[in-house]
């Protein structure tokens, strides 16, 4: 049987990608180390859970997806795990498209179609029964597999890039062109609440005390602590979470061309607004635990 699937392997292509790893893991340092440092049990398993999921994400990203061009169809597996098999009988046409930066990336997609890439370079499979992105540095070679898989010439395809539905038409205004700069441009802008956070703990951290009180109860009283260090390793690993989701939901909601796209952006503002300020407002509280209070005057009546 080994020997028999061997002879059906035309090739085989793999799509990886370490700067998207690298940045999954700078993503999911702080949660990772936030486990060993927050002393609250329930803490400690969500963002173990948030450091599996990044790590899951991790090696999706280092390994990358594997595309086996067999002689009765195309195989795409991750991590060893098979995903879905495109028949041979069921392609349609497939050409090389590019895709903007940070359209979305990993495993991707609505109803009848679905992206298995790490970059902008995407070969569009069309099928009989829906779409197939699939992404590789020099999409020719997957077009070249395509191919030899399905006996067409390649002359008799068309290889030159093409728009899908998703894309903007040549003939759009250039309004448009500038909303999604400007869109792209407001997700990034989010990241700046990490070093604002990391800033106000520094400018404060030799006056906070060894043991910080994290959690309040309904009348600002403290009832939860942790070490100094796990205070900042607890706030910087819950805001790289939420960039890390308003992120890939930011950008999956422009890809979809969804009109909530920007209310949604501006929640995504509101909750980071939110918890910046609840990081500011527990370092406040720390300090003001440890200042000096004067003593009462007594003033006598005569």
């Amino acid at each position: 049987m080994e020997s028999s699937t061997m002879r059906d392997v035309i090739a085989v292509e793999t799509h990886s990608s370490p700067r998207w790893g690298l940045i999954i893991l700078l993503a999911i340092l702080g949660p990772a180390a936030s486990v060993a440092l927050v002393p609250s049990a329930p803490a400690r398993v969500a963002l173990a859970a948030v450091a599996v999921i990044g790590l899951s994400a991790l090696a999706m990203a280092w390994g990358g997806f594997q595309y086996r061009f067999l002689r009765h169809g195309v195989e795409i597996r991750v991590l060893g795990f098979h995903l879905r098999t495109i028949s041979k009988q069921a392609i349609v046409s497939y050409s090389i498209e590019p895709w903007a930066f940070l359209r979305g990336y990993g495993i991707r997609g609505m109803g009848s179609t679905r992206a298995y890439v790490w970059g902008n370079k995407v070969v569009h499979i069309k099928t009989t029964n829906g779409e197939v992105f699939l992404g590789h540095s020099d999409p020719e070679r997957i077009v070249r597999d395509l191919d030899r898989m399905t006996g067409l010439v390649r002359s008799g395809l068309s290889t030159q890039p093409q728009l899908s539905g998703n894309d903007v038409l040549p003939g759009d205004s250039m309004n448009r062109d500038m909303n999604r700069n400007w869109y792209t441009a407001a997700i990034w802008l989010m990241w700046l609440v990490l070093p604002v956070t990391a800033l106000n703990y520094w400018r404060a951290w030799d006056q906070l005390p060894a043991r910080m009180a994290v959690h309040f109860d309904a009348n600002w009283q403290p009832n939860g602590y942790t070490p100094r260090e796990g205070a900042l390793m607890l706030g910087l690993g819950i805001m790289a979470f939420m960039l890390v989701i308003f992120t890939g939901g930011g950008f999956i909601l422009r890809a979809a061309k969804s009109s909530p796209a920007w209310p949604m952006l501006v929640l995504f503002y509101v909750v980071l607004g939110v918890a910046c300020y609840g990081n500011y407002s527990i370092i406040r509280f720390n300090l003001n635990m440890l200042a000096p209070h004067p003593p009462p005057v007594n003033i006598n009546v005569p």
